[in-house]
């Protein structure tokens, strides 16, 4: 059961209509594909295509994975996202990218997953956070004065503690995200397209220090909802 939780973090994004978003490509198998929904390898060495992602604060490059020798031995590619920066309040920053089109159903994954390359204990922390539609209008209002909370939809949240270093694969099951904004919404997970509602419409992925003015430090590839 999802449950509700802790202080909300996000950023701003732009408005993301009802209507076709691009799907990154895979190259897998047709068998991997059902099992897995890519949302970015970062391969293009684009955060504008084909996945479109937004930027708040944080220092976010494609950079090549030559030098990222260390950790579990994973299908990483030739690049993957650096995320870097300063930290206020703990807080650094982060990207996020809208998901939904229509006729796409992302109801049957039920895991989250990443590869993450840690720099050591005081790497910081990555925050997972995925928004579903509640009010059948195909996107999620902001309040901008409230570290950009949903005035009507759900947020479900979970926080990644990077302590390693080098590669490592996480898989968060979905059951273990928990609700942050409990009474908005309907506190309910829908990533289905039913009712007018969208379903599972955007991803955010939030970069936390270990320290109030602190800093953090990693990569990430192989961003994807996959059937565990």
């Amino acid at each position: 059961m999802f449950c509700g939780s802790v202080i909300a973090l996000g950023g701003p994004k732009p408005e993301s209509p009802k209507g076709p978003e691009k799907q990154v490509e895979s190259t897998k198998p047709a068998a991997f594909a059902e099992k897995v929904f890519l949302i970015d390898d970062f391969e293009s060495g684009s955060l504008k295509s084909p996945r479109d992602w937004w930027i708040f604060d944080v220092k976010a490059d494609i950079v090549p994975t030559d030098a990222l020798k260390n950790g579990e031995s994973l299908d990483v590619g030739m690049k993957s996202l650096s995320l870097t920066g300063p930290a206020s309040n703990f807080y650094v920053g982060g990207i996020g990218s809208y998901l939904a089109k229509e006729g796409q159903d992302l109801s049957k994954y039920n895991s989250v997953q990443i590869d993450v390359y840690g720099m050591g204990p005081d790497s910081g922390s990555l925050k997972i956070e995925l928004y579903d539609d509640d009010n059948g209008n195909w996107q999620i209002e902001q309040d901008k004065t409230k570290n950009y909370v949903p005035f009507y939809d759900d947020k479900w949240t979970n926080e990644i503690k990077v302590d390693w270093s080098g590669w490592r694969r996480v898989i968060v099951p979905l059951s273990d995200f928990v609700d942050e904004n409990p009474a908005i919404g309907d506190d309910i997970w829908n990533p289905h397209q039913i009712s007018n509602s969208g379903g599972l419409l955007q991803v955010q992925l939030i970069c936390i220090a270990n320290k109030s003015k602190g800093k953090i430090g990693f990569d990430i590839d192989n961003v994807a909802l996959i059937i565990e």
